[in-house]
């Protein structure tokens, strides 16, 4: 794929500097499972208590896979339960949401095979000890999901709720889906557009979003092993044609917070050898832009080991990772570790920053 120069809108290289945050010491939520877990999602409660989702089963696709989670009190980790299954086949890719009346929100993709997605949600009225009946969030949509795909939402200034979204029929396209009366309904933007000249083949999926004084952004990964970004200037509604950013990815989940010190956070699968587009899982960081995006430094690693199995025998994944902003200066993170566990951490974000080298 050729891209004229113009479309690449953000031009400084990814910044790196000297100082990198220790590895923190990662907390499980549950015990290691024989078969598979995998995208979980993450939302602080408004007693200081968090919740966690994920998928759960024999292996993905498997048709027993369910949405699992757990609550975290006073520190600890409850024990892990079934949040909901709403038919005999594989779910998916759990995304939570504190809605403004405060139910809590838990979204979720069913079906047999990705490119037939149909999404479900469940809403729970105490804090996520009890979930009412899962139904359809966009009743009989069969184009392969509604509402948010893996990423959170995200709350505008103006009371706008987005839902961060994308299809895997054929070729691989994000929208957003918006909703102006508290997720009650939905309605989706158009998709974001492709660059003419890119290859059949090329795609974006799985949006992250942040608002912005100058409107709304994306990051996605795509199959050709760089993130990707689209802007919209109208609340959501309609999106640029996705541009190329200095950001390496291997085909791979990413999740992003902008923080109230206005910085954003972005969780990732950071460069290793990339295979078309794709690459291992085993190194996972957190990278930070004091600049809207423009720029980028690690701050943190959060795993790195190419020593352990998965339990189909593959090679290590540290993936998918959900961040928050927890509380003012505490960012707060789940990812996968090897499919076996779903890791957790907290990381104080540091009072002062470098500046970034350019």
């Amino acid at each position: 794929m050729t891209l004229n120069k113009t479309r690449i809108l953000i031009t400084l290289a990814v910044c790196t500097v000297s100082m990198v945050l220790a590895a923190p010491e990662l907390d499980f939520i549950a015990p290691p499972v024989p078969g598979h877990v995998h995208a979980s999602t993450l939302a602080a409660l408004p007693n200081g208590d968090y919740i966690a989702a994920w998928f759960e089963g024999t292996k993905e696709s498997a048709p027993d896979v369910a949405i699992w989670g757990a609550k975290r009190q006073s520190g600890t980790w409850e024990t892990k339960r079934m949040f909901a299954k709403a038919a005999p086949v594989a779910h998916w890719n759990p995304v939570l949401r504190l809605a403004n009346d405060g139910r809590l929100v838990l979204y979720f993709k069913v079906g047999a095979k990705i490119p037939d997605w149909q999404t479900f949600f469940c809403e729970s009225r105490d804090g996520g000890a009890t979930w009412d009946t899962p139904r359809e969030l966009v009743p009989n949509d069969r184009q392969g999901g509604r509402g948010p795909v893996k990423n959170k939402c995200i709350k505008l200034k103006n009371g706008r709720w987005l839902a961060p979204a994308s299809w895997e029929k054929g070729c691989w396209r994000a929208f957003v889906d918006t909703s102006d009366d508290d997720g009650r309904h939905w309605r989706n933007s158009p998709l974001f557009p492709i660059p003419a000249d890119a290859d059949k083949t090329f795609g974006v999926i799985q949006p992250s979003l942040w608002e912005s004084a100058d409107g709304i952004h994306a990051l996605m990964r795509a199959k050709d092993g760089w993130i990707w970004r689209s802007d919209s200037r109208d609340g959501g509604l309609n999106w640029s044609e996705i541009y190329r950013t200095p950001l390496e990815n291997i085909n791979s989940g990413l999740d992003l917070v902008r923080a109230s010190n206005s910085n954003l956070y972005l969780a990732m699968n950071g460069k290793s050898a990339v295979t078309g587009g794709w690459g291992s899982r085993h190194h996972l960081e957190v990278k930070v832009s004091e600049d809207d995006g423009k720029s980028w430094r690690t701050l943190m690693t959060l795993a790195h080991s190419d020593k352990l199995k998965q339990p189909d025998g593959r090679t290590t994944e540290f993936s998918y990772p959900a961040i928050i902003e927890a509380r003012p200066g505490l960012l707060a993170v789940t990812f996968t570790y090897n499919r076996r566990q779903i890791a957790f951490v907290e990381i104080p974000i540091p009072a002062a920053t470098s500046t970034p080298v350019r």
